[in-house]
């Protein structure tokens, strides 16, 4: 039995981590279920995965695809883990025109899920990671790169208030980080 759980662990490394491919989330979600809710060595193997995929240089350009694509809470949130990774590691290194993407892409994502009320309550821990991923991002930015931050999260504020009450939250969360 643990020579064929070591080939299909094989397997699924060499799947996720073959960046010419494209990503196949129902794989993914399998082995984030595999940690979460496998046992013994089965749990090993699906870590062990994960890690390797996690500290692929190139992991962060797949998490668009896994926080749109997987309906596995524990499979966006390992995205997000991603994201923050390389937002702490290597973001003075990625040329200007990613950071840039990447910012608008989580601005995109906030705003997005924390407008809708029932979204805010149900998804309260994914929308709680976004909120820190975009700290770390101002941290990198603010105010150098993003001079208007400030002005940007109060006119957005003006839009719903679910959404500026996570506005506030942001601010918080940074203001606890920076000051």
């Amino acid at each position: 039995m643990p020579a064929i759980m070591t080939m299909l662990a094989d397997h699924a490394a060499r799947q996720l981590l073959d960046f010419s491919q494209k990503l196949d989330i129902n794989l993914l979600d399998n082995v984030v279920n595999c940690l979460y809710h496998g046992e013994g060595a089965q749990q090993r193997m699906a870590q062990e995965v994960l890690t390797h995929l996690k500290e692929h240089p190139d992991a962060w350009t797949r998490v668009d695809t896994i926080l749109e694509f997987s309906q596995n809470m524990n499979t966006k949130y390992y995205g997000l883990q991603i994201l923050e990774n390389v937002i702490k590691t290597r973001w003075k290194i990625l040329p200007r025109n990613q950071c840039e993407g990447i910012k608008k892409y989580v601005v995109g994502l906030i705003i997005k899920t924390s407008s809708d009320p029932t979204c805010v309550e149900k998804e309260k821990v994914y929308i709680g990671k976004l909120n820190m991923i975009l700290v770390q991002i101002l941290k990198q930015e603010w105010p150098k790169h993003w001079p208007t931050f400030i002005s940007d999260i109060v006119g957005a504020s003006r839009t719903s208030e679910s959404l500026c009450q996570n506005n506030m939250v942001i601010l918080k969360l940074l203001s606890e980080e920076v000051f």
